[in-house]
């Protein structure tokens, strides 16, 4: 072999060697456990899920009695809390804000809107993701479902108002859009 090509194939090793070193420390071709991907495999829809309904629209029927807590709905919303984190730690647990708008309008953000923004609390929800026992999982929902805040999702659910007057959603199914 010619001092060239010599040169050539302990250049390409090299950089094999260190394209491999790389992705290990980085978390490149990380593996996922298998309770994340049975969780993933429960949780996760790769269709949207039909039947939304505004966030404010569930808060005021389990509110008046329309639906109870073991009913299920379909809200469409964004990971997004505001000037919070909306990130529950530790947990796969975080708060969303409705998406769906004044006349559908999917870019409206309550936040922003003079008229929503006045009653925010309407607005918003947490969303829990609980194991077989009924206890919130204990990994975070950022490496859990791979998400990122306003990121848009389809949640299907049950829900309740906790005592601080915010609509807890149990999540049973979960679009999420990238």
């Amino acid at each position: 072999m010619s001092t060239s090509a010599a040169r050539f194939v302990t250049a390409a090793v090299s950089g094999l060697l260190l394209t491999a070193i790389c992705c290990v420390t980085s978390g490149c071709g990380e593996s996922v456990s298998a309770e994340v991907r049975e969780f993933r495999r429960q949780y996760l829809s790769d269709q949207p899920i039909a039947g939304e309904i505004s966030v404010s629209k569930i808060r005021e029927q389990i509110k008046s009695g329309e639906i109870s807590a073991e009913t299920p709905f379909v809200v469409r919303a964004r990971i997004n809390a505001g000037e919070m984190p909306p990130w529950g730690t530790g947990t796969a647990s975080f708060v969303i804000t409705d998406a769906t708008g004044h006349d559908g309008d999917k870019e409206h953000n309550p936040h922003d809107c003079p008229f929503c923004s006045r009653n925010i609390q309407e607005s918003i929800a947490q969303v829990h993701f609980q194991d077989k026992n009924g206890q919130l999982l204990q990994t975070d929902s950022r490496e859990l479902f791979v998400l990122r805040e306003n990121q848009l999702v389809i949640v299907q659910g049950t829900g309740r108002i906790d005592d601080s007057d915010t609509l807890v959603i149990t999540a049973q199914k979960m679009f999420v859009k990238n």
